[in-house]
Formats: C-alpha cells, structure tokens, sequence
C-alpha cells in the first residue's frame, strides 16, 4: 500500500511494487498517526486480553462489510466470537461465514498455510473481508519462525488479491513469541477504536 499527500502522485510501492494507494490528509506526522478506514488491501493486528474490549471493533468491521456487499468470513475462537456475535443484528449474523479459529500446531507448514489462505480468500468473486484468530492451545508446539514466514507470505496475498484482514490475537492464550510477529507482520494495529500506522511493521517479502 502506498500512501501519499497527493493523489496525483503514482508511484508503486518501493518494497512490494503494489500500485494501490491511498491518500492521507495533512502533514506526515499528523498522517502516521491518523485513524485509517480499512479497505482492500489492509492487514491489520488486533492483539486482546479481554475479549468484551474489542468486541465493538470487531462487530463494526464484520458489519461494515456485509453491509457493503461483500464476503465476511470470521474465523475465532469460541470465547471472543459469541461477545461478538451478540453485538450484531441477526441479520448481519446469518451473513457471516463462521469458521473455527486457525491452527497452528506443530506440523504446521508456511507454504501450505499460504495455499490454503490464498484459496480462501480467493474463492468468492466478491471481495472478501477476513477477521481471523489462531487457536491459542495450538501454539504452544508451533514453530515460530515457520510462522513469520507464513505472515509474510499471507500479507502478499492480502495486497495482491486487495482482501481486508484483521487478525485477532489473545495475548492470554497466544505464546509470546506469536504476538512478537503480530507486532512486526501487520502493516496496521488496531488499538481502541481504530486503526492506525503500526510503527513496528518490517515487511518481508516473500
């Protein structure tokens, strides 16, 4: 993603080459530290400890989009997805394609999760909007430079098919080493209400 101060600036981005861009209002300074709507494209972190305290997020941004028409998936654990399915109208509810969170054990493999994230998202021909937490118990065997790699190769297949993702981690459940990545692998951060800049981000490419 490229932003700028200018929409007639085209330039692709100098890291991954996508020619997606989005223009911030105002000085860089106040720009690193706007609020972003989430659109195609985005990969945002959403790190929790309770799951009523991101739960509002949550229900806003899996109704935002049903609302505009698109494929709402959400993938969570058990305990944060019936907080945030009790803020949602039925109708909103029925729209969404519930799945069990992601797991992460020991065997698990960056390329294969890459395929099987990539099929996902592209198996609609709607634009698909993604909220989607790794089962914390499957962690615990995983390894966590497999799983960087795997990060890295999902946030390319973010921007190139222009899905938007958030991606939800209890830090009370998730090891430590994963929300490090989460920290560094999410070119977002959401953080109260909103999204913003995450300053920590270092992209890999793939």
């Amino acid at each position: 993603m490229t932003y700028s101060a200018s929409g007639a600036v085209a330039a692709p981005c100098g890291n991954c080459g996508s020619e997606r861009q989005r223009v911030i209002e105002g000085y860089f300074d106040d720009a690193r530290r706007a609020p972003r709507p989430l659109a195609a494209g985005d990969h945002a972190a959403l790190i929790y400890e309770d799951p009523s305290t991101v739960a509002p997020f949550c229900a806003r941004f899996l109704t935002d989009g049903v609302n505009a028409g698109e494929r709402v998936v959400a993938l969570l654990q058990d305990d944060i997805r019936g907080t945030v399915s009790a803020q949602l109208t039925s109708e909103v509810d029925a729209a969404v394609e519930w799945q069990p969170a992601f797991s992460i054990d020991d065997d698990f493999a960056a390329e294969r999760a890459a395929a099987g994230y990539e099929a996902l998202i592209t198996a609609d021909s709607r634009p698909t909007r993604l909220l989607a937490a790794p089962d914390g118990e499957s962690t615990a065997g995983a390894d966590a430079d497999e799983f960087s790699r795997f990060e890295a190769m999902a946030h390319a297949i973010i921007t190139e098919h222009g899905a938007t993702v958030v991606c939800v981690y209890d830090a009370s459940s998730v090891q430590p080493a994963f929300i490090d990545i989460a920290g560094r692998c999410h070119g977002l951060e959401v953080a109260g209400d909103a999204a913003r800049r995450n300053e920590r981000f270092d992209y890999q490419p793939v």
